[in-house]
C-alpha cells in the first residue's frame, strides 16, 4: 500500500484536531458562556445602590425625576446627550420605582448585555477568543464601574457593538434567528407607541378607566400588524433583512444617546477601508483567508439580494434610521424642536471637544488604562500583532484597527473623561480575545498553555481591579474613572437629614434650604422632599429645620443663621467641595 505524502498527512491530522478542537469548545461553549454572563451580572448588579450618586448621575437622575413625575423631557443640546437614558429607565422605574437601584439598573442590564453580544462574535475570534474577550469586557475595571453609573456610555457602547454585529449577520446570509426577530417585534411596537397613547387619550379624556381600555385596545391591533408584518420580513431572503433593520435602528440609538457617535462610525468606517487596502496589498495565496463570511464591501452588498430587494431594503433602512431618530429626539412626540436641537448639538461638541477642562494631557488615556486595564492593552496589542501577522482573519484586523483608531482619536481630541476610554477599550477586549484564541488553537503545546497562562493572569488582575474600585476605592481621586466622586461621607449626611426630618415629625415634608452654590447630587438624593429648596446662595429663613451651606460660606452661614440654627458637621461632597449642616437648634439638641 502506498505511503501518503507528508504533507497530505499534516492536511489529515490538522483536519482531525480541528474536528477534536470543535466537538470540545461545543462541549464547554454554553456553560462557559453562562459563567462569562454570571459573572458580568454578579458585578453590575451586586450592591448597586450603595454608592452616593456622582454629579453627572444627579443631573440625569433630575432630568429622570421630572420625566417620570411631570411626564415631560425636552432635549437640550446644552446637555449635550441624549435622551436613549431617561427613555429606557422608565421601564425600570415602573417596575422599581423612583429608586437608586431603577435608575442604576439601567446601565448594568446593557453592560450585561454588551458581553452577551460579544458572544455573538464567536465564529470570527474562535470560541475561545469569544469566551476570553467576554470575560475581559465583564472583569474589566472600566466597563464594570461605569456600568454601576446613571450616565449614557455603557448604552452608547452597546449600541455601536450591535450596529457591527447586526451588520455580521446580515452578511452572513443565514436564516434569521429568533433573537432578532423578538427584538426587531419589539422595536416596532415601541415605534407604534406614541399611536397608542394619543388614541388613548383622544378617546378616554379625563376617564382613566376609558383611557387604559381604549389603549390596550389599540395596543392589540398594533400587535396584531406587527405579527403580520413579521412574518413578511421573515419570509423574505429567510429574514436576512431583520438584521439590517436591526442595524439601522441601533445606529440612530447610538446618535440618539451621545453626539460623539460620529467618531465611533467615522473610525468604523476608516478601519474597514484599511481592511481592504490591506487584503488587496498582501498576497492572498500565500496565507489564505480563513473565516465564515468574506468581509467585504462586494460580499455586503451582495447580501442585499436582487437590484429590487436592494432599493427596497436601503429605503427601509432610511425610514427606519429617521423615524428611530425623531422618535426620541421629539420625545415621543411631544417636543418637535427636539430634532432641530439634535443638530445643534455638534455645534457645541465640536467646542466642548477642542477644550481640555481637566487638564489630564495628551496621554491620559495611555496613563489611565495602563494603571488599571493594562491586561486587556496588552493583549490587545498581541491580537492585533497576530492578526496583521498571520493575515487570515479580517475581522480580527477591523476589530484591532477600530480599538487603536478610537484610541487613537480619543487621545488627539483635548476634551477627555475616563469613561470615553470605553469606546475604544469594547473592540481592543475583542482583539485581545482573538489573541488567546489564536495561541489556544496553536497546535504548539508551548503556546497553549502561553494561552491559558496569560488568560488566567489577565482575569485574576481585572478581577482584583474591578473590586477594589468598585466596592473599596470607587471615590479615591488617584484611581482612573474616579472622576470627582462624591464622597462617601456624602451618605453619612443623607442619614443625618432622615434623622433630623423623623425628630421634626414632618419626615418628607421638612423643610430644607440648600444655600451652597455647588448641590448636584442633592436634587435627586433629596428628590423625595418636595420642601427642599435649592437656591445656591444664603437666603433667610427661620423656618426650614434644615440649612446646607459651604465651607467658604460658614462665617456668613453664622451671621445669617446662627441665632436659630446650630452647626451639626461637615461632609465632603467631592474634592474640593465640603458642606456643612445646620439644623435649627430645638432639633439639634
Amino acid at each position: 500500500m502506498a505511503k501518503k505524502p507528508k504533507k497530505q498527512l499534516d492536511e489529515i491530522e490538522e483536519t482531525g484536531e480541528q474536528i477534536v478542537n470543535n466537538e470540545t469548545s461545543n462541549r464547554y461553549w454554553l456553560p462557559g458562556s453562562l459563567f462569562v454572563v454570571f459573572v458580568a451580572a454578579v458585578l453590575r448588579l451586586i450592591w448597586l445602590p450603595f454608592k452616593p450618586f456622582h454629579h453627572d448621575e444627579g443631573v440625569n437622575g433630575w432630568f429622570m425625576t421630572n420625566l417620570v413625575r411631570q411626564g415631560v423631557f425636552k432635549y437640550d443640546p446644552q446637555n449635550y446627550h441624549g435622551p436613549t437614558l431617561y427613555y429606557f429607565t422608565l421601564v425600570s422605574t415602573y417596575l422599581f420605582g423612583l429608586t437608586d437601584f431603577a435608575v442604576r439598573f439601567v446601565p448594568a442590564f446593557f453592560g450585561i448585555l454588551l458581553v452577551v453580544l460579544i458572544l455573538y462574535l464567536r465564529r470570527y475570534i474562535g470560541t475561545v477568543g469569544a469566551l476570553a474577550a467576554a470575560m475581559l469586557v465583564a472583569l474589566s475595571p472600566g466597563m464594570s464601574f461605569i456600568s454601576r453609573y446613571y450616565i449614557h456610555e455603557i448604552l452608547f457602547v452597546f449600541f455601536t457593538l450591535a450596529v457591527v454585529v447586526a451588520v455580521l449577520k446580515f452578511m452572513e446570509r443565514e436564516r434569521t434567528g429568533q433573537a432578532a426577530i423578538g427584538l426587531m417585534s419589539l422595536l416596532l411596537l415601541i415605534c407604534l407607541l406614541p399611536g397608542t397613547i394619543n388614541f388613548a387619550n383622544a378617546v378616554g379624556g379625563a376617564n382613566q378607566l376609558v383611557k387604559i381600555g381604549a389603549g390596550l385596545a389599540f395596543f392589540a391591533g398594533e400587535v396584531v400588524i406587527v405579527y403580520f408584518l413579521m412574518r413578511s420580513l421573515a419570509a423574505w431572503n429567510e429574514g436576512r433583512p431583520i438584521y439590517l433593520l436591526l442595524a439601522a435602528a441601533s445606529a440612530s440609538l447610538t446618535f440618539a444617546t451621545k453626539e460623539t457617535a460620529f467618531i465611533s462610525f467615522g473610525t468604523i468606517a476608516i478601519a474597514i477601508f484599511c481592511v481592504f487596502l490591506w487584503r488587496k496589498l498582501w498576497a492572498e495565496d500565500k496565507n489564505g483567508w480563513s473565516e465564515p463570511i468574506e468581509f467585504s464591501f462586494k460580499n455586503f452588498i451582495a447580501a442585499f439580494g436582487d437590484r429590487q430587494s436592494r432599493i427596497v431594503l436601503i429605503a427601509l433602512c432610511i425610514v427606519v434610521f429617521a423615524y428611530v431618530w425623531v422618535l426620541f429626539f421629539t420625545s415621543f412626540f411631544t417636543y418637535p424642536e427636539g430634532v432641530k436641537a439634535s443638530f445643534k448639538a455638534y455645534d457645541l461638541w465640536a467646542k466642548t471637544g477642542t477644550k481640555d477642562h481637566a487638564d489630564n494631557g495628551l496621554l491620559a488615556y495611555l496613563r489611565w488604562g495602563m494603571k488599571v486595564e493594562a491586561p486587556i492593552f496588552i493583549l490587545g496589542a498581541l491580537g492585533a500583532a497576530l492578526a496583521f501577522w498571520k493575515a487570515r482573519h479580517r475581522f480580527a484586523m477591523f476589530a484591532a484597527l477600530w480599538g487603536f483608531g478610537v484610541f487613537a482619536a480619543y487621545t488627539l481630541i483635548p476634551y477627555k473623561t475616563p469613561w470615553l476610554a470605553l469606546n475604544f477599550l469594547l473592540p481592543i477586549a475583542i482583539a485581545a480575545g482573538y489573541g488567546i484564541n489564536e495561541l489556544a488553537v496553536s497546535r504548539q503545546m508551548w503556546q497553549r498553555a502561553a494561552a491559558a497562562f496569560l488568560a488566567a493572569i489577565a482575569f485574576g488582575v481585572c478581577a482584583y481591579q474591578a473590586i477594589d474600585l468598585n466596592f473599596y476605592r470607587y471615590d479615591d481621586d488617584s484611581m482612573p474613572y474616579v472622576y470627582a466622586h462624591t464622597r462617601r461621607a456624602y451618605n453619612e449626611m443623607l442619614v443625618e437629614i432622615d434623622r433630623i426630618a423623623e425628630k421634626s415629625g414632618k419626615n418628607n415634608e421638612t423643610s430644607i434650604i440648600v444655600a451652597s452654590p455647588d448641590y448636584w447630587g442633592l436634587p435627586w438624593s433629596l428628590r423625595n422632599y418636595p420642601n427642599a429648596g435649592f437656591y445656591g446662595q444664603i437666603t433667610p429663613t427661620s423656618t426650614a429645620e434644615i440649612v446646607i451651606g459651604k465651607t467658604d460660606q460658614q462665617a456668613e452661614l453664622e451671621e445669617e443663621y446662627g441665632r436659630h440654627y446650630q452647626y451639626t458637621g461637615t461632609y465632603a461632597l467631592r474634592p474640593g467641595v465640603d458642606l456643612v449642616l445646620y439644623v435649627k437648634k430645638d432639633l439639634a439638641k
